[in-house]
């Protein structure tokens, strides 16, 4: 059963069975990429990214921690390597009175500090606190907030004098499975729940505003609510669309942050037009009590086919009350 031919009989609507197909398409293209580059690697070099911890800050902690450890793959195996500069610049996402440091150089990595790591590359971990960014930024509270983000930009400078940085990072090397070479990170500050354990449980999920079509895009009844981390949960195992013979079931994930609660973008619903159909935050997401949160009962507002995969997105919601 398929959702578009019930509302539209001159477009052809199909399940998205082919999730295996699509990853392997993918990774195809992603494998020929490597094969290109490696076969003409003298054109560049990469900054792998090994493994980055620490990626959400408390925005009132400053002994917050993050690290990031990264390889370099150039022409001759990483001997070309100069040094790693680490830059370091605040993302004011919030609406009141923006501040917009200058971004600053922080750290410089020589090729001293790198050694050889289970590739056969050179590997090096770089550590920052937010105190540090904060200092080098010349920031105090309240010149960031709760929402907003620090970017830390690496730029790789090799002995021949050639920089490489993620203006040079086209897709595939940026996010590709082989390369994983962004150059740059985000540290989201947030506002940690009290504790793990709210906001999970049995809830009902009941249909406040449907979503495309008139329907709603999950069926009411009741569900389990689990923590990812402190501040995003997940719903699991959601039916959707049952108007139509009910599709997946799907996990659905948002996020408490700062107030606000947010739907992740992309969360698919196990069927699509052209592609998926996607739900994501909404143009006004519902909010909670930042210094004492209540989970037993609250909105989850969000976009209903935020591509406009299958028609236009509509602004939807349902409530989640504790049981």
């Amino acid at each position: 059963m398929n959702i578009k031919q019930k509302f539209m009989k001159n477009y052809k609507i199909y399940i998205l069975f082919a999730l295996a197909g699509i990853f392997v398409t993918s990774c195809s293209e992603d494998d020929k990429v490597t094969i290109d580059v490696q076969n003409t690697v003298t054109s560049g070099a990469v900054l792998r990214t090994i493994a980055q911890t620490g990626t959400a800050w408390d925005v009132l902690d400053d002994t917050e921690a993050y690290s990031v450890e990264v390889e370099v793959q150039d022409a001759e195996d990483g001997a070309l390597l100069s040094e790693v500069r680490v830059y370091v610049d605040l993302v004011d996402n919030t609406e009141a009175v923006i501040t917009d440091p200058a971004e600053t150089l922080i750290a410089t990595l020589p090729a001293s500090a790198f050694s050889t790591g289970a590739n056969g590359f050179p590997r090096s971990t770089y550590n920052t606190t937010l105190s540090e960014i904060a200092s080098t930024l010349g920031l105090s509270l309240g010149d960031y907030n709760c929402g907003d983000q620090f970017n830390v930009r690496m730029e790789l400078a090799l002995t021949d004098g050639r920089m490489f940085t993620d203006t040079d990072a086209t897709g595939n090397v940026s996010g590709g499975s082989f390369f994983s070479s962004p150059y740059a990170y985000r540290i989201s500050l947030i506002a940690p729940l009290p504790n793990d354990d709210l906001y999970t449980g049995q809830y009902q999920l009941t249909t406040v505003t449907n979503g495309i079509y008139g329907v709603a895009d999950y069926a009411d009844g009741v569900y389990t609510l689990e923590s990812v981390n402190n501040t995003t949960k997940v719903i699991k195992d959601v039916t959707t669309f049952v108007a139509f013979g009910g599709f997946g079931p799907v996990d659905v994930e948002f996020e408490l942050v700062c107030g606000e609660i947010i739907m992740k973008p992309a969360q698919g619903v196990g069927a699509g037009c052209n592609a998926t159909i996607q739900s994501g935050p909404a143009n006004v997401n519902a909010t909670y009590d930042l210094m004492n949160p209540d989970d037993s009962d609250f909105l989850l507002n969000f976009t209903s086919d935020e591509t406009a995969d299958c028609t236009n997105s509509v602004q939807a919601a349902v409530r989640l009350t504790k049981v």
